[in-house]
This record gives C-alpha cells, sequence and structure tokens, in this order.
C-alpha cells in the first residue's frame, strides 16, 4: 500500500457463501481503488481469504446500475415506471400508507421482511433496527418455518437437543483428519476457507471423497468422486451402517458410553424402559440381569447387552442397538446400488475406507435441499456413533459447513426488542400461512409489506406467488442497493447504502476477532444507510422516541455483551477501542471451536440420541430413508415430469448479487443457460445451443441448452442467480417449489415446529436463527420438470 493510500476493513458483499470474509479496502483521494486480503495478527497468518467475489466488489459502488435516489412507481405493477422523488416525499408518504394501514386493519396489516443471506454484511445495525421497528409497530413478522439451511437443525435438536453442534466448528479441524469425505457442497467452487482446508488436510495426507449429485470442482479435486441419485443420500448411510456392522467395524465401547444404544425400548410402546423411580434400564449380560441407570455417560459397564431381546417385570424389550440392527437390514449392498446407483464395488470401497481410517471426517456444506433433508442430515450422525468419531479430535461428523469459525455473540436482543428485552409485539405467521392469509384477508388482512433485507421475488421459489401476493397489497416499499426483481414490483424502492459507506461492527466470527467496518467513502447520491432509513420512517410513524440513538451510541449498546470470550477482554471491548485497533482478537488460533468436544450434551439421557423417543409417534424413532417429493428416484418418476430441476449456485454470483457486473457475467458464460447430460438430450433430440424450454406445473425458463457430462442423466440444471430479465423468457424460480409451503409440510415437521415453539417461546423463533426455520423444509432442489426443444436455434 503506498504512502498516499488508506485502508478500512469491510464485511465482503460477498458474505452469503457463508465464508464470512473480511476484506481490506484501499482508498486513494476518496475513492476505493481496490480491495485485498484482510490483515490479522501475526498468530492467524493464513486465516485471510478473498475471491473472486471480494476482489471484484470494489467495483460495485460505482456501478451505473446502481440505486442512487428514492423511486416511486408511476406505472402498473411491474411495469417498471418510477419517478424519482426525495426522502421527505418518500418516506412522508410511506409513513402515510403504513398509518393508514394501520387505522384500517391494525398494526399487524403490515408485514416486514428481515432475511439477511448471513450475518453481514447484511445482518449489520440497519437489519437490527428494522427488527426493531416491526417490533414496536407491532406488525407482522411471515418468516417462521420457512424452510431453508434447516435440515442440520432438525438433526440436532433430536440428535443432541441442542443446535448449536450441528451449525458451527472451526473448519480448519480436518486438516488433521486422514479422510475428509464432502458430502452434498461444492467448498471448493463456494467457500474459499473450506476449501483451504480440504487443500491443508490433502497436502497433509488425507484422502478427499466428495459424495453429490453431480461432477463439479469439488468432485474434480477429490481423490474420489461417488454420484448419487437426488435425494438418496440416506439409504447409502443406512447401507454403511449395515456393513460396518456386519463387518463388525464398529466401536461398541464408544456407543455403551456415550449413546443411548443400550437403551432397552419396550416393544409395546417404543419408548425406553424406565424403573419405578424412572431410572433408564439396560441389560447386564454379566449378571443376567436388568441394571437400572440414570441420566449421563459411561455410567454402565461394558458387559452389557447391545444386541438380543429380553423380558423385564413381564414387558418385553429390545436394546435400541438391537432395533437398529433390525432397522437397517433391508439396506444391503444389493439395494443401495438399487436406491442410489452406487456401484456395489464403489461402495464396499467407501465402507473399507471409512472404516479404516483412524481419524474420519463427514462434512456435509448445506448441500441437500429435498423434503427428506432432515432425516439425511441426521442420518450422517449414525456413521459418526459406529465409529466412535463424535466428540474426538480431528473427527466426528458437521452439517453446517461455515468457515466462521466459532460464534460470537453480541448483545443484539437489547437493540430489536424495541419495548424491553422480555417483550416482542410482532405477530408471528409460519410461511405456509402467509400467502393464504394476504389473499383472502383472515384471520386478519396484510395490506402493507416492507421489505428490508433480501429479495424475495428474485430469491425465493415460486415467482409467480409473490407476483399475486404483491398484487393484493396496499403498500410494497423496498429497501436495497439495485433496482431488483422485487423492487421492479414495488410502490416505493429506496437506496440503501452499501457495506462499504456504512459504520458496523462486523456480527460474526472472523476467526475470532471482532472487527469495526469504517465506511470507506461517502454514499453514493442520495444513498442512506439502512439504520438512517427506519430511523427517519420511525419518527414519521410517531415511534421516534425509540429511535432517538446515533449510530456509534447503538454501536455501543451492541459491544455490550456478557458473552465471555468479549466480555472478559482487558481492556474491554468499545468503539473507541475499535476505532484505534480496527480488530481486536478474542480468541486464539490454537482454539480451534469443536462444540463436541467433551460431548456436554443435554438431551434427557445426557447421551447421542441417535433413537429419538419423540419421533417415535412419526415412525422415525432412527434416521430414516423417506421419500422425495418431486425429484424422480429408484420408485418414483413422472411421466409427465420426468427430469429432476437443479438449480445450483455458481461461484461467479452471490445470490442475486453481481449479476449486473460485467465480468462476473463474462465469467459466467455471458448468458444464463440449461444443462443437460448428452445422453439425455440426445433422446430428446436436443443438440448443444438449441433453445429450450424447461418447464412444470408451476411455471417455466427458455434458455439456451448446453451439453454437459457433468450433469447426471435424469437432471436438468439452471444456474441459481441470473435475473428474469437476462433469461429469454421466464425464470429458474418459477419452476420451484415454494419453501414452508403447505406441500412441503409433513407431520415431522409440523411437530418439530411445535416442539421449537414449546422450547424458545414463540416470541423469540424470530430472534433464533435455529428456531425461527424449524417446522419447514429446504425444498429448492427438490423440483420435477421437463424439457422440450424450442423451433429457432440460440444464434439463427
Amino acid at each position: 500500500m503506498s504512502s498516499n493510500e488508506s485502508f478500512v476493513y469491510t464485511a465482503c458483499p460477498g458474505w452469503g457463501d457463508h465464508d464470512y470474509c473480511v476484506i481490506k479496502t484501499i482508498v486513494k483521494d476518496g475513492k476505493i481503488v481496490r480491495t485485498e486480503k484482510a490483515e490479522y495478527p501475526n498468530k492467524f497468518l493464513g486465516c485471510s481469504h478473498i475471491c473472486q467475489k471480494g476482489l471484484e466488489s470494489c467495483k460495485q459502488p460505482y456501478n451505473e446500475h446502481r440505486l442512487l435516489t428514492p423511486l416511486k412507481r408511476v406505472g402498473e405493477r411491474g411495469s417498471g415506471q418510477f419517478e424519482e422523488i426525495s426522502w421527505d416525499q418518500a418516506l412522508d408518504e410511506i409513513a402515510e400508507k403504513m398509518l393508514a394501514i394501520k387505522e384500517k386493519y391494525g398494526p399487524e396489516g403490515v408485514a416486514f421482511w428481515n432475511f439477511p443471506a448471513g450475518p453481514p454484511p447484511n445482518n449489520g445495525l440497519g437489519t437490527l433496527l428494522s427488527s426493531r421497528l416491526g417490533n414496536v409497530w407491532g406488525g407482522t413478522d411471515p418468516m417462521l418455518a420457512y424452510g431453508l439451511d434447516n435440515g442440520p437443525q432438525y438433526a440436532g435438536m433430536y440428535l443432541f437437543n441442542n443446535q448449536l453442534g450441528s451449525l458451527m466448528m472451526d473448519i480448519r479441524i480436518i486438516e488433521h483428519s486422514d479422510l475428509v469425505i464432502i458430502w452434498g457442497g461444492n467448498p471448493i467452487e463456494n467457500q474459499q476457507r473450506v476449501a483451504c482446508s480440504v487443500v491443508n488436510a490433502k497436502d497433509n495426507g488425507a484422502k478427499i471423497i466428495d459424495i453429490g449429485l453431480l461432477f463439479d470442482a469439488t468432485a474434480g479435486y477429490a481423490d474420489q468422486f461417488i454420484p448419487v441419485r437426488p435425494g438418496s443420500d440416506a439409504a447409502l448411510v443406512l447401507s454403511m451402517c449395515k456393513w460396518l456392522i456386519d463387518n463388525e467395524k464398529i466401536d461398541r465401547e464408544y456407543l455403551i458410553g456415550k449413546t443411548v444404544a443400550p437403551h432397552l425400548v419396550r416393544e409395546d410402546t417404543g419408548m425406553f424402559l424406565r424403573d419405578a423411580e424412572g431410572n433408564y434400564v439396560a441389560w447386564d449380560n454379566a449378571t443376567n440381569a436388568a441394571l437400572s441407570f440414570g441420566k449421563g455417560q459411561d455410567n454402565l459397564p461394558e458387559t452389557v447387552a447391545l444386541e438380543g431381546s429380553f423380558e423385564v417385570d413381564g414387558v418385553a424389550c429390545k436394546p435400541v442397538f438391537q432395533l437398529f440392527i433390525e432397522h437397517v437390514a433391508p439396506f444391503t449392498t444389493d439395494e443401495c446400488t438399487r436406491l442410489t446407483g452406487v456401484p456395489a464395488d464403489v461402495f464396499v470401497k467407501l465402507c473399507e475406507e471409512f472404516a479404516k481410517a483412524e481419524s474420519p471426517y463427514i462434512a456435509a456444506p448445506l448441500g441437500i435441499r429435498y423434503r427428506n433433508q432432515g432425516e439425511i442430515y441426521r442420518s450422517f450422525y449414525l456413521l459418526g456413533c459406529l465409529r466412535g468419531t463424535i466428540g474426538k479430535p480431528n473427527a466426528g461428523v458437521i452439517t453446517n459447513v461455515i468457515g466462521s469459525s466459532a460464534p460470537i455473540l453480541f448483545n443484539n436482543y437489547a437493540i430489536t426488542r424495541g419495548t424491553g428485552f422480555d417483550e416482542n409485539n410482532m405477530k408471528h405467521l409460519r410461511q405456509k400461512d402467509f400467502f393464504p392469509q394476504v389473499l383472502s384477508g383472515k384471520p386478519y388482512p396484510i395490506k402493507g409489506f416492507i421489505k428490508c433485507t433480501g429479495n424475495p421475488v428474485h430469491n425465493c421459489p415460486n415467482r409467480g406467488r409473490w407476483i399475486e401476493t404483491f398484487n393484493a397489497m396496499d403498500l410494497v416499499v423496498d429497501i436495497d442497493i439495485w433496482l431488483t426483481d422485487t423492487g421492479k414490483l414495488a410502490d416505493y424502492v429506496l437506496p440503501d447504502a452499501m457495506p462499504f459507506e456504512r459504520k458496523e461492527i462486523v456480527d460474526a466470527a472472523n476467526f475470532g476477532h471482532v472487527v469495526l467496518q469504517e465506511p470507506a467513502i461517502e454514499p453514493m447520491g442520495q444513498v442512506k444507510p439502512m439504520a438512517w432509513i427506519i430511523s427517519e420512517l420511525a419518527k414519521r410513524l410517531g415511534l421516534g422516541e425509540y429511535f432517538n440513538k446515533s449510530i456509534d451510541e447503538w454501536l455501543e449498546i451492541k459491544l455490550q455483551t456478557d458473552f465471555p470470550p468479549v466480555a472478559s477482554i482487558e481492556p474491554k471491548v468499545t468503539l473507541e477501542r475499535l476505532e484505534k485497533e480496527k480488530m481486536i482478537p478474542v480468541m486464539w488460533p490454537e482454539q480451534l471451536f469443536d462444540p463436541m468436544l467433551g460431548l456436554r450434551i443435554p438431551t434427557e439421557t445426557g447421551r447421542i440420541e441417535f433413537y429419538a423417543e419423540r419421533l417415535v409417534n412419526q415412525g422415525v424413532p432412527f434416521p430414516s430413508f423417506l421419500e422425495t417429493l418431486e425429484s424422480p428416484t429408484a420408485d418414483k418418476k413422472s411421466a409427465e415430469y420426468p427430469y429432476q430441476f437443479f438449480s445450483g449456485r455458481q461461484r461467479f454470483f452471490m445470490q442475486s448479487m453481481f449479476t449486473n457486473d460485467d465480468l462476473m457475467i463474462e465469467l459466467s458464460g455471458k448468458e444464463p443457460s440449461a444443462r443437460m447430460n448428452p445422453l439425455d438430450a440426445a433422446r430428446e433430440g436436443i443438440d448443444d445451443g438449441d433453445l429450450v424450454e424447461v418447464y412444470n406445473q408451476r411455471g417455466h425458463v427458455i434458455a439456451p441448452m448446453r451439453l454437459d457430462e457433468a450433469i447426471p442423466p435424469g437432471t436438468v440444471q439452471v444456474w441459481f442467480g441470473w435475473r428474469q430479465s437476462q433469461f429469454v423468457e421466464g425464470t429458474y424460480s418459477e419452476l420451484l417449489v415454494p419453501l414452508g409451503s403447505e406441500e412441503t409440510i409433513t407431520d415431522i415437521s409440523n411437530q418439530w415446529f411445535e416442539e421449537a415453539c414449546g422450547v424458545f417461546g414463540i416470541e423469540d423463533m424470530a430472534n433464533n436463527y435455529g428456531a425461527a426455520y424449524a417446522g419447514g423444509w429446504d425444498t429448492i432442489w427438490d423440483c420435477a420438470c421437463n424439457v422440450c426443444k424450442l423451433e429457432e436455434k440460440k444464434g439463427a
């Protein structure tokens, strides 16, 4: 950096890929000239990263497509016809319309959509203050049971009664494993920090196995790629479990000491057998008698039975492990091949590799997106239980691979709860109920929609559902940095500041640091930070007393956390100190965060409950193989829609970000396209470059077809991210099953929702990541489609 340059730290706008990077923004003469990797203290050398999105992000503030002034719709909704207006006019008119809705329908007649793609840059002060506004206003939160990235939370709740173990760990742990299985994700292409650890693990001698749907960059880098049919992952896991048991490659001591494997289960009820005092019961082979024991681990002799059938006081029962042997019995090698498509020799070799590894790690980077995903994520932990790896150094299972190390918790509740910590005035709706309620007006009308973060018309499945919903609204407000697909349907569009233009506390770990984000430049045009927008709107709504602090005062409140790693630091972490030091380490790199170490498990048994009493009534006490919703499987294929529709993310876009960046568009192939396997294309009479229509009962998309052997037979793929206007016609999101909708809901997810409400309270669920998503399944890839060739060829 030259002498006439300065720098600040910025939360990378590409954050939603869950790498959670802070980048170094270099400024010269009041203009951003480039971005670089962040500089951490010496002990953290090697922890900083930057990808192509981070490098290119410095151009975003100067992009000609940026929103620079408030807009008001003047044409029909969706026409894209707007006029520029002043901030005073925009905020005055929005407040007037909100107050009119409140007078006619009550404050709950306005819904607040607050869905950041990742902590910062979106989950900053503006997001917190918009939640505060929703609370003091008393609006509707329509996001419960949304159903995104939530399979790991389900697994954590029913295995550990704690979701933290499934959400975060320091990914560098895998660097010391001897076998790393990447299951259902593409970190080499999409997650730089995770990719770095995968590379280091391989350099250290680990074998890398990638299990997934298509041959992507991670598959190309791995030592072995094992493709599986859509949604069949649990069948592969259960088959591996049977092989490990049949070949005596299990850790019996671990099963007895750390899991519920020895617990006797009543054959009449499926519940754990308990004695008169409520203790659990096992069978001791040494005494040939029942043995009572309490909550906890390592409190049973090695002579307790794992197999067999017993009778205790006239009650027939079996150990959990015996029931598990019976549960996996149908999953033979041949059946595994039939269900998953994995050849028998490949399957056996996979089992042998996993059995001989001393410290295997299964890492599942949020790439399982089917209605059966909860059981798939839950099943992964079976392999850790059988091998005794969960809770051991350099080994285990993680089902939410995020490269941010340990969590750092700030005092956000004090900001979001506008009238006191214990009060939440919003009405909370499950996503499945929100859309029907808008259209029916029952049990109460919802006539206003304030979109604070996110881009639901573009990024959320089923675009048509959103258009129908907005058309029933009296007021739609969009706060964004671009005129997005959501903004084009809004009545007012308000220009938000980019991370480069606002002051924030970076709200995630960054490898154990609290980082201050300072503005690199002044906001462009008439752009304002969302914190200012929300505060000014609140004043016009008569709620100014709750928004009477400066940005610095709010940030000081945020730092007043009782989270021990931050609260215990001397000198204290204050805004003044951060302004001098820019970043402050609160955790040291030798303390690689692994929530499973020590196995402090808050279940009723104190053990890993791979047999869940709470799910006996649902018929899935063990992790189970369930059918997909729509995706074709070995036993299900629609004649009308015979293909899986897959809309995975590629590395050049981030959600809908960077889709107007010329370089990223160039790197992404210049235009959106569909892809399918040449074998399928030949059968359909489709050549490379042909214009095709991909369609199902919900919608369609028209794009040129590219033939690609990386796409498995039976799948049609269109990249996630491209905007609707960039397609010939339609868009990929038209085809997707709506997340959290009635057709995705099952009895299991309903029970999960009710139990999460019981644990957290429905008022708290909107402020708790894991709880808010309880009760819905991520079905983005669980879609069926068909494809047909159109007459004209692209470019003809």
